[in-house]
């Protein structure tokens, strides 16, 4: 997923350059959030995957203590 927004964001930041390119910066200017917000995106999701991933490691180590030996 966190690939996903990585490429829209490329993907939106060169139509966000094509369309301030072309219409000038007053029509444009509202195309350069779509990026930010994939960039955002993009690291939201990344901060999220490694909390889960710590979460579940902390989880598992919690059954593995409990478990008798």
């Amino acid at each position: 997923m966190e690939l996903f927004w990585l490429v829209l964001a490329f993907l939106s930041a060169a139509w966000a350059a094509w369309v301030v390119g072309t219409q000038g910066w007053q029509a444009g200017r509202v195309f350069i959030w779509f990026p930010m917000v994939c960039v955002a995106m993009f690291f939201y999701r990344r901060f999220m995957r490694r909390k889960m991933a710590d979460w579940a490691a902390r989880q598992h180590q919690g059954e593995a203590d409990q478990q008798p030996k």
